[in-house]
């Protein structure tokens, strides 16, 4: 029994080994002679005239017919099958066109095919269309959050540089663009100047191209702290005649300042009024307001909101 499967085994292996030895012969018959073949190759396009981009009606493919022996055609096979065409080598037309010849083409097809026998085109010139790119400057906006250690506040809101940038495309899509944003940034815990590089974000379109692709944004940051100063209540265009006794007669103003500032401030700077002109006569009472208030203070806060007053004839 184990005799007649042996001989079985040996008869598969040897019909195995002829089939494969056929095979052989068939396929080094076939490939070493010239043979023919249809490729399709993927056109890019580069070297743009200045301020110029290819039109989307461009040409995106080309087939072209290839006559070799068998092993190289087979070797073009797994070649790159993109075809690099050089817009500066073309002539061009009625600038917005450029011409290539069946003779350049046939070049650039041959830079890629070396090893190929003969390459024949189907079309005789390749047109590529091209528009030409308009310019426009836009703002740049910040996309995104500041957030600052508590105790510490910026001097000015954060400035971006630049503020705006140019913008190239087709007219009729920049002629929507209004502006251009930074990518989301999130900023948090900040307790000192700083300047950061921020990326824009990208275009809807590869038509579109700009001036830069990042801005740096930059604040001043300043430690703040309270300050109460207390502030006499003074009374204005009170008429002759009239004396006014007015509850309370000093405020308490609570205020945030710097800290490297504190001790420049006391109520010379500050001015606490109240107009008579304003009063609330069936109330008798008047509301005080700052009349002098220096810049870089912030949150300024009154102990009262408003001031009692009883009239006395002199």
């Amino acid at each position: 029994m184990s005799f007649l499967k042996f001989k079985r085994n040996q008869k598969l292996r040897s019909f195995l080994f002829f089939l494969l030895l056929a095979s052989s012969v068939w396929f080094l018959t076939k490939f070493s002679k010239p043979l023919e073949a249809e490729f399709t190759l993927n056109l890019e396009y580069s070297n743009l005239p200045k301020q110029t981009i290819v039109s989307a009606d461009a040409p995106k493919t080309l087939r072209i017919n290839v006559k070799a022996d068998g092993f190289k055609l087979l070797a073009e096979f797994f070649r790159d099958k993109r075809l690099d065409i050089d817009l500066s080598a073309g002539r061009i037309l009625e600038e917005n066109k450029i011409r290539f010849s069946q003779d350049q083409l046939l070049a650039f097809c041959y830079r890629i095919m070396p090893a190929a026998g003969v390459i024949s085109l189907d079309t005789k010139e390749l047109i590529i269309p091209i528009d030409r790119m308009a310019a426009k400057e836009v703002k740049v906006l910040f996309h995104g959050d500041v957030i600052l250690s508590q105790g510490f506040k910026l001097i000015v809101p954060p400035k971006l540089a630049p503020s705006a940038v140019t913008i190239y495309g087709p007219s009729q899509m920049i002629d929507s663009i209004s502006s251009v944003k930074t990518i989301y940034t999130r900023l948090e815990g900040l307790r000192a100047n700083f300047k950061k590089s921020i990326a824009l974000e990208s275009f809807f379109s590869n038509a579109l191209s700009r001036s830069q692709d990042s801005i740096i944004l930059s604040a001043e940051i300043l430690e703040y702290t309270q300050k109460q100063i207390e502030l006499p209540v003074e009374l204005v265009n009170v008429p002759r005649g009239k004396r006014l006794q007015i509850f309370p007669e000093m405020m308490t103003l609570s205020i945030e300042i710097p800290v490297n500032e504190y001790s420049l401030y006391d109520k010379s700077n500050f001015r606490l009024i109240c107009n008579y002109n304003e009063r609330i006569s069936e109330d008798s009472f008047m509301i005080p307001r700052l009349s002098q208030l220096p810049e870089g203070v912030y949150k300024p806060e009154l102990s009262h909101k408003k001031v009692d007053y009883v009239e006395f004839a002199q």
